[in-house]
């Protein structure tokens, strides 16, 4: 019977070593869930979108009034573009005074398939959404020449065929 009861006891001290409190939470458990956090409560949405007017058929390029940019970070508008046209990989590279470099691997789609208004309306979204930041006025694009897109230094002013 002694030895039962000093069997039983050594069984419930190791049960009881095994377990965790899962109520505890490491610090770098709890900034991931912070992040997260974070991440679900941020919209990502492209600040500037450019549409046809279906009076003047004209492009324009408008405020988008669900965008918030309220702590966005280029990163942010990179991926809310991204999202936006999943055929058109845009990569941030730096911001170098007042422009930010960014490249396209694989531009076919933006220089052969999406026609030169299409090409036109993406690079004015990503230029008007990009210098919407702090310090940027200017967007230098790299990427592969195509028929209806080219790479260079872009500002706002060289959208002026939009309203």
């Amino acid at each position: 019977m002694k030895t039962e009861l000093y069997i039983a006891f050594i069984a419930l001290l190791l049960l009881a070593s095994c377990q965790s409190d899962s109520s505890k939470k490491s610090l770098e458990e709890m900034a991931a869930d912070s992040a997260a956090l974070a991440d679900q409560n941020k919209t990502l949405v492209v600040p500037w979108e450019a549409t046809l007017n279906d009076s003047t058929h004209m492009m324009e390029i408008k405020r988008n009034p669900a965008a918030n940019m309220t702590n966005l970070s280029n990163l942010d508008i990179v991926d809310a573009l991204n999202y936006k046209y999943p055929q058109i990989k845009l990569e941030w590279v730096k911001q170098e005074g007042n422009k930010a470099f960014v490249k396209i691997q694989d531009s076919d789609y933006l220089t052969r398939e999406s026609g030169t208004e299409g090409a036109r309306a993406y690079l004015a979204e990503v230029t008007y959404s990009l210098t919407e930041l702090e310090g940027i006025t200017e967007v230098d694009f790299s990427f592969k020449e195509g028929d209806h897109a080219r790479p260079g230094v872009y500002k706002r002013e060289d959208f002026k065929g939009f309203n």
